[in-house]
């Protein structure tokens, strides 16, 4: 089930999120590191020098790494409790009985992917993924969104702040076009680069065209697709038992969006995802619409019927 710090709910997610990843894109390696930490010595957790010891970090990443767990729905962290693993994230990396407990499947990406876009909210991924509907932009129109998002909450950033974030942004998703001086761990990216999501090429000395590709992809499988099918469908739609193909096109945390699909690329991967779903799905396909239809009695009990959570 998505995190307990996610509420189900037809309104959408604010985008007010600018900073706390401490000018870190999410490496290699720590999320998996992470979570044995936050499984197994919780109590950690909130103590830097330990988590600096563990993951064999520096400090100054050590408020990073907690951000992007917390963003990519792995902990949940309250600050009257103890810090523990999500239910996702003991289902998908647990060594023992997990999922991809090193994530070694780019499905496992894709999941990550939908969660930081459509619940972490992060001003720029909301700004790319739902409001910008190009293929190519300017690096400075991306970021006059940015700015523009900011004054609609009466944020008041810095010059830094803003670059740093729609920088993060970018480079989660992209190699930085000018990698001097990266040290071998930085040189690495992150791992959500290996979805081809964004391309950057350089557009004058002070600029960069930003290209965002689209589906189908080849790497995503009906699977994985069934899995953020189901968790959009229990964030935005909980009690509804149809959605309409408009919906899983254009509605905030669609899988139309988030994962840059057309419609027909999408219909097909619904129809591949409804014959996996052991019948807890159905699709309507007439003249007066196209949608897909929740036959279990709950989207939980459709989750339950092919494992997930």
């Amino acid at each position: 089930m998505l995190s307990s710090r996610i509420v189900a709910s037809p309104e959408r997610a604010s985008g007010e999120r600018f900073s706390g990843h401490e000018s870190f894109v999410c490496r290699y390696g720590w999320l998996p590191k992470f979570y044995e930490l936050l499984a197994h010595q919780p109590e950690l957790i909130r103590q830097d020098e330990a988590v600096m010891v563990e993951l064999g970090i520096g400090r100054n990443m050590v408020k990073s790494v907690r951000f992007w767990a917390q963003a990519f729905g792995l902990m949940d962290d309250h600050q009257r409790a103890t810090p523990a693993p999500t239910p996702f994230a003991n289902w998908l990396l647990d060594t023992k009985v997990g999922d991809d407990p090193y994530l070694e499947d780019v499905g496992s990406l894709w999941l990550l992917h939908w969660r930081l876009v459509a619940t972490a909210n992060l001003a720029a991924w909301e700004v790319a993924f739902f409001e910008i509907p190009e293929r190519e932009i300017m690096g400075r129109f991306l970021r006059q969104r940015v700015e523009r998002r900011a004054a609609d909450l009466e944020r008041k950033l810095s010059d830094i702040t803003l670059r740093q974030h729609i920088d993060i942004f970018l480079n989660t998703y992209a190699p930085p076009l000018n990698p001097k001086g990266q040290t071998v761990e930085e040189a690495l990216g992150c791992p959500l680069q290996e979805l081809g999501l964004i391309r950057l090429t350089p557009a004058g000395d002070r600029d960069e065209l930003i290209e965002f590709t689209r589906g189908p992809w080849r790497h995503l499988s009906a699977t994985t697709f069934l899995r953020i099918l189901l968790d959009y469908w229990q964030l935005r739609a909980p009690h509804d038992k149809t959605l309409t193909i408009r919906t899983l096109l254009t509605d905030f945390a669609s899988p139309g969006l988030t994962l840059r699909l057309d419609e027909s690329s999408l219909w097909r991967l619904l129809e591949d995802a409804a014959a996996l779903s052991h019948g807890t799905l159905e699709l309507a396909d007439s003249i007066e619409r196209r949608a897909v239809v929740l036959t279990a009695t709950s989207v939980t009990l459709a989750k339950t019927a092919i494992d997930y959570v």
